[in-house]
């Protein structure tokens, strides 16, 4: 079992001071084989480079990688170039690394301002689940949302499995999955009902796997008992990295038509498609 937490310029210093690191594997109350800071986008490389190397001599870490030195092998292996990206790389490159910087059989991602609300032992279960039911891709965790406003897991249910709901959304605040699944995802797949829901936040890693799972019919399984907390005081990925009129303009698009077509298309379409279960 390997962890890698991905940081940028804003959370490297956080997540790399004393103690952070050791409190995050701690919470997960069951061994890691290996903890890999993964670093991208940061201003000062050479000051990255030096706390994540204190970290790895404190015992914290295992290791530490840059992005921009394995992107090129991660961009090979499915098939696409730099340009595919789109034009915010960091926001999708940090994704097609991490299993390039690990040799466990499991993967878990974990955003760097994410926190389990209580300390549990989730992974074993997760495991167990998918070992057992090949159709769940990756397994997350739940953040009840805070106002009726933010999207409910428990609202995108497709199945439901003992604590786990099955829908087909992709979190990159946290997910478990088989590290050789990941290397073998087709990036370049298109699912609309992807293209809609992540009109304010495009060219993402989350929104490449939700179109690869909904184009697969592969599931995110949520574990709907264990909860965990993150940072959502920022703005859109837009408004911090500099949309234009057009942007706004698209989005309010995409959202037309994916109330004007695709909510009113037939279950039977299929998930590429079909944006929310009738439930």
């Amino acid at each position: 079992m390997g962890l890698v937490t991905n940081v940028y310029e804003r959370t490297y210093r956080m997540v790399l001071a004393s103690g952070f690191m050791s409190a995050l594997t701690s919470s997960q109350r069951r061994p890691l084989d290996d903890v890999v800071v993964l670093i991208n986008n940061v201003d000062s490389r050479a000051n990255a480079a030096e706390l994540a190397a204190e970290a790895v001599r404190r015992g914290e870490i295992s290791s530490f990688a840059f992005v921009d030195e394995h992107l090129n092998e991660a961009l090979t292996r499915v098939k696409a170039s730099r340009r595919r990206l789109g034009p915010r790389p960091y926001l999708t490159s940090f994704g097609l690394v991490m299993p390039h910087v690990l040799r466990t059989r499991w993967l878990l991602g974990w955003d760097a301002e994410t926190t389990l609300v209580t300390p549990s032992n989730w992974i074993d279960p997760a495991l167990d689940l998918l070992q057992s039911d090949s159709r769940v891709f990756h397994v997350s965790l739940h953040r009840p949302p805070r106002t009726e406003w933010e999207p409910n897991i428990c609202h995108e249910a497709v199945e439901r499995h003992g604590d786990y709901v099955y829908s087909y959304g992709f979190s990159d605040h946290v997910f478990l999955l088989e590290r050789d699944r990941l290397l073998k995802a087709r990036f370049r797949t298109f699912a609309p009902a992807a293209v809609v829901r992540h009109a304010p936040h495009p060219y993402t890693f989350e929104y490449r796997m939700e179109s690869y799972q909904r184009s697969s019919g592969l599931f995110r399984a949520t574990a709907v008992n264990v909860h965990y907390d993150t940072n959502t005081s920022l703005p859109g990925v837009l408004d911090r990295t500099g949309g234009s009129r057009w942007d706004d303009v698209r989005i309010r698009l995409l959202w037309q038509f994916g109330w004007t077509v695709l909510d009113r298309l037939p279950a039977s379409i299929g998930p590429r498609f079909k944006r929310l279960p009738e439930n």
